[in-house]
C-alpha cells in the first residue's frame, strides 16, 4: 500500500477557506516515491500533515495508526468555524498485494469481493456527519476498495488458526507512526490487537506485553540463538545488528550477556575501543535502536511509515546514513518524514523534498 496523493480540508489550520492542501508523493513518471521529506520551519504544519494521514486511514485499517498524544476531538481536529475536517487519500496497491488480500479473505471465509483496483480513493470526514462512529466516517471509491485495507488486520486474526504465518505480514501493509519523542514505540499495538495476534491471556494471568525496547531487543537476541522452525538466513536480531552498525559505526551491538552482578541479562555494545551495556547508550543511539526494533518487531512491510523529525538527536553524519537506511528497513515501504534541518534537505534528492516553507522564515504561522 502506498500513498500517491492526499487532500486535506479543515484539518486544524490546514486546507481552510475553500483552499484544500494537496500534496503529491509521486515522481515525474507518476510512480510513488519510496521516500518523501516534508521540509519547513516549526509551526508550518509538518506534524499536522502526518496526523491527517494517520487519522484518515486508521479507521478503515482497524489498526492503531495515531501517535500517542494525538487528541481525537472536534475542538482539536476541526478548523475553527468549520463543521467537519475532511481528508482524501489516494492509495495504490500492487497486483501481488491485491492477490494476497484476496487469499486472506478466502482463508478467513469472508464473502466480500476484493476488487482489482490498483488505486483507491479513501475519504474520511470527522466528526461523522451521521453521528454513528467516534472515529469519523469513511468512504471508498471504488465502493469495495475498503477490503484492500483490511489485509493486515485479517492476517492478525488468522495467526491463531495457523492458516497464515508471520511471513504474511510481508505481503500486505499498514500505516505506522513515529512521533517526535518516539514514545509511541510498541504502543501502536493495542491490547485488543495484541490479544488477536498472540491469543487472549487467561484470566488472572499477568500482562506480559512490554513497550521496553531493551526487553524486546533481549528477546530477539535470545531467539536468534535458537535454530528457526523455517529456513531463515538472517535472524531479526542479526538484521538489527547489521543496520545499527551501518548508521552508528564504529559503534556496534556485540550481543547478549549474562549480568551476574544484577542476576539478569543485558546487551553489550562497543564503540570500537570500549564495551558498555544498554544503560550506557547515548540518546542518539537509543533513537536509532527504537527505529530499528519497531521496524522488525512490528513487521513493517509494504506500509506507509510516517516519521516526525527523522533527525531527532542525531549527529549530521548519522542523519545522512539514516536517510539512506530507513527506506531499506522492511520490504516495499513508503517513508514520509519531516524535518526542519537544512542539512537534511540538501542531503536528499530534490524531487524527494516537499517544500512547506522557507527554513529562514521564522514568522510562519499555523499548527505544527
Amino acid at each position: 500500500m502506498k500513498l500517491a496523493r492526499v487532500q486535506i480540508e479543515n484539518f486544524r489550520h490546514l486546507g481552510g477557506e475553500g483552499q484544500p492542501l494537496v500534496l503529491d508523493f509521486t515522481d515525474a513518471m507518476g510512480r510513488v516515491r519510496e521516500f518523501s521529506l516534508l521540509v519547513g520551519p516549526n509551526t508550518c504544519g509538518k506534524t499536522t500533515i502526518l496526523d491527517a494521514i494517520a487519522a484518515a486511514i486508521g479507521p478503515t485499517l482497524q489498526m492503531p495508526t495515531l501517535r500517542r498524544h494525538f487528541v481525537r476531538a472536534p475542538w482539536a481536529v476541526v478548523r475553527r468555524g468549520a463543521l467537519h475536517a475532511k481528508v482524501t487519500c489516494w492509495l495504490r496497491f500492487t497486483t501481488d498485494e491485491i492477490e494476497a488480500v484476496r487469499h486472506v479473505f478466502d482463508l478467513a471465509e469472508l464473502p466480500h469481493e476484493v476488487p482489482n483496483a490498483q488505486e483507491v480513493a479513501l475519504t474520511w470526514e470527522y466528526p461523522d456527519p451521521e453521528g454513528r462512529s467516534e472515529h469519523g466516517y469513511s468512504t471508498c471509491e471504488p465502493g469495495l476498495g475498503w477490503t484492500l485495507l483490511k489485509g493486515r488486520y485479517r492476517i492478525a486474526r488468522l495467526l491463531s488458526t495457523r492458516r497464515v504465518g508471520w511471513d504474511w505480514f510481508e505481503k500486505v501493509g499498514g500505516v505506522f507512526t513515529f512521533d517526535q519523542q518516539r514514545t509511541a514505540f510498541a504502543k501502536t499495538v493495542s491490547r485488543r490487537v495484541w490479544n488477536i495476534i498472540h491469543g487472549t491471556m487467561p484470566t488472572g494471568t499477568k500482562d506480559r506485553r512490554t513497550s521496553d525496547p531493551k526487553t524486546i531487543l533481549l528477546d530477539l537476541a535470545v531467539r536468534s540463538l535458537v535454530p528457526p522452525y523455517r529456513d531463515q538466513q538472517v535472524s531479526d536480531f542479526d538484521r538489527i545488528k547489521q543496520r545499527y552498525s551501518r548508521v552508528c559505526a564504529p559503534h556496534e551491538i556485540v550481543g547478549p550477556i549474562r549480568d551476574d552482578d544484577r542476576g539478569g541479562l543485558d546487551i553489550l555494545f562497543s564503540n570500537g575501543c570500549d564495551e558498555y551495556s544498554y544503560s550506557g547508550l547515548s540518546s542518539g543511539e537509543q533513537m536509532v535502536l527504537l527505529l530499528l526494533i519497531r521496524f522488525v518487531a512490528e513487521h513493517m512491510h509494504q506500509s506507509i511509515v510516517l516519521i516526525d523529525e527523522i533527525e531527532l538527536n542525531q549527529h549530521p553524519i548519522w542523519q545522512r546514513k539514516l536517510l539512506h537506511l530507513v527506506p531499506q528497513m522492511g520490504d516495499g515501504n513508503q517513508i514520509i518524514a519531516t524535518t526542519h534541518s537544512p542539512y537534511l534537505r540538501d542531503a536528499v534528492r530534490p524531487d524527494s523534498v516537499v517544500d512547506l516553507g522557507s527554513l529562514d522564515d521564522l514568522s510562519s504561522e499555523g499548527p505544527q
